[in-house]
């Protein structure tokens, strides 16, 4: 017959003493209890014990980090294994069992059958554990925190978030997520290199740390002491858990101060440098009843929260669930959209004021869907762009527009110009200027006829990559334009190293120009700017009869409006390109 394996049981709490006790006998153990940490020690150092079952919480001069402290120091407790038990309503113990020497922990309320199999486990394991033990941590560092910014990672978030969940369900109570993403992270990080992005991270880390207060949250688990339940999951995207809200405008203000914190200025070995937050919040339970539903709902109106033009924040609505199946249905019919010939394209005709006749066509691109009906661009071109799809779409539209073209000028239609608009994400294709230069063989399409439209941001991914293209694409003979012209980061020290024929004024700045004193104003130098730089302007958007007078005046060489035409199918573009459009 074996010796049985002697347990000492260490816990204030009479009932957890009883049933502990009673279930580690059923498995054939010795038991041993103690009400508290002085008078658990001073049996482990009369007896000894095989193993050992701590409470954290205990009154009087031990609690159950000490008492676990306190046995390392004795020669006969430096293998014992010991288990420590927290009723605590967070995960700051269990950081705190480890470093204090423990082997394993449990929560409260104990699974007892859990029990037997932890202490069985951790018995197997005594003639290694002090061996283990800084191994076990480690891992357990490596599994849990996220190594640049020293904050818990996505799996941590996860496991405490369900676990949080569980306790505001048993208590009704609420939980608030923040779901944070760094605007302008991705051009630090393509610009200035991933050090300096990292450098951004960790200054971000230790931003929020500082920004929650400790009402805001439950644990300071990778936080200041102020407690910060907070988790970099991966990227430039970070989350807080605010564990004891009572209203769901307290989230709001949390989102905030984190708002006006990360807003200030980084400054990193010379560099300063400014980036915003989206941030979207979702609440428990009006917005997810787990935790996968939560960090779901989040992330999406922090997703909305960035469409808006970001350095905000968004509450999570039902109404983004509805549009997020919209924009998936969307998507999965985009797919198809070529293959079932839903697109087509209308032409939106140019007034020039010299000549007083369209000289040219700009393609737009329309999209009847068998299933959905008419998708506005406004709604399918951005989609297209997020998916990918833009680069088969666009090949397409380009495709398309010269073989119109090309029918026109064989009908003696003096089209003059055909303007089509570009992607971003096509121009930095290496393989775009070929597709241009095979839409224009295919066509039969001459070169100087086709005008490509691009949009300012384009000109800002990668300087090197587009001006390369661009260089390119002027050998081929096509005209180049800016769209748009006005709404991104365009200077003029930057538009001299582009080889621009073109400026188009974005419509915004063209309506009520001639009551508007600094949309006037705009317009007014946008024209003299192009023509000191040997450039054309045209101007979109245009709906009266006094807002193309007032461009008339100002110089400005073409316009285009819904005052002088709408788009139009291909058929009607014949009829009326070889009229006066002002009759």
């Amino acid at each position: 017959m074996h010796d049985l394996n002697h347990i000492l049981i260490i816990d204030d709490d009479p009932i957890v003493r009883l049933l502990a006790a009673q279930a580690l006998r059923a498995p054939d153990f010795k038991t041993t209890v103690a009400k508290n940490g002085e008078q658990g020690l001073s049996i482990f150092q009369e007896s000894g014990a095989d193993a050992v079952l701590l409470d954290v919480m205990m009154p009087g001069k031990y609690d159950g980090f000490d008492v676990c402290n306190e046995v390392r120091k004795i020669p006969s407790g430096r293998h014992t294994p010991i288990l420590m038990m927290t009723g605590l309503e967070d995960l700051e113990s269990i950081n705190r069992a480890f470093e204090s020497g423990a082997t394993d922990f449990i929560t409260k309320p104990i699974n007892f059958a859990l029990l037997i199999h932890r202490v069985r486990y951790m018995l197997r394991s005594a003639d290694t554990t002090l061996r283990l033990l800084d191994s076990e941590k480690k891992l357990h560092r490596m599994a849990y925190f996220d190594s640049l910014t020293q904050l818990p990672n996505r799996v941590f978030f996860r496991e405490h978030l369900q676990y949080m969940v569980a306790l505001a369900q048993r208590q009704q109570t609420k939980l608030g997520i923040l779901y944070l993403d760094l605007d302008s992270f991705k051009r630090i990080n393509d610009t200035l290199g991933h050090h300096l992005g990292d450098l951004v991270l960790q200054e971000t880390g230790c931003r929020l740390r500082k920004s929650l207060r400790a009402s805001d949250v439950l644990i300071r688990t990778g936080s200041n002491e102020e407690g910060a339940s907070l988790a970099r999951l991966g990227g430039d995207e970070f989350t807080v858990l605010l564990s004891r809200i009572v209203r769901n405008e307290d989230a709001a203000m949390v989102a905030e101060r984190i708002r006006e914190t990360l807003s200030q200025l980084f400054k990193f070995n010379g560099h300063e440098l400014y980036t915003t937050t989206s941030i979207g919040i979702a609440i428990y339970p009006e917005d997810g009843e787990t935790a996968d539903e939560l960090i779901k709902n989040a992330d999406m109106a922090m997703y909305y929260s960035k469409r808006a033009g970001g350095n905000t924040y968004q509450y999570f609505s039902n109404d983004m669930t509805e549009a997020a199946l919209r924009r998936l249905s969307l998507e999965n019919h985009l797919r198809k959209a070529i293959e079932l010939k839903e697109f087509s394209l209308h032409y939106q005709p140019i007034y020039n004021f010299e000549t007083k006749k369209f000289s040219g066509v700009e393609a737009l691109l329309r999209w009847n869907c068998q299933e959905l009906g008419r998708v506005p661009p406004i709604e399918f071109i951005p989609l297209a762009e997020e998916t990918g799809l833009i680069g088969s779409i666009g090949e397409w539209v380009l495709k398309e527009a010269c073989y119109q073209a090309k029918i026109w000028q064989n009908k003696g239609l003096a089209i003059g110009r055909l303007a089509v608009n570009v992607s971003g994400i096509q121009l930095v294709n290496k393989g775009f200027t070929a597709q241009v230069e095979k839409a224009l063989t295919n066509s039969g399409l001459l070169p100087h006829i086709l005008e490509l439209e691009l949009t300012e941001t384009a000109l800002v991914s990668d300087d090197s990559c587009v001006l390369e293209q661009l260089i390119n694409l002027k050998k081929i003979g096509v005209h180049l334009a800016i769209d748009d012209f006005g709404m991104g980061y365009s200077s003029l020290s930057r538009l001299k190293r582009f080889p621009i024929d073109r400026l188009k004024i974005d419509r915004s700045f063209i309506w009520d120009i001639e009551n508007a004193a600094e949309n006037g104003a705009i317009a007014t130098a946008v024209i003299s700017m192009a023509e000191s730089m040997n450039m054309k302007v045209t101007a979109e958007g245009v709906e009266t009869e006094k807002q193309l007078k007032f461009l008339q005046h100002k110089g400005c060489d073409e316009a285009q409006g819904y005052f002088l035409s709408i788009p139009l199918p291909p058929e009607e573009v014949e009829i009326l390109i070889g009229q006066s459009p002002l009759r």
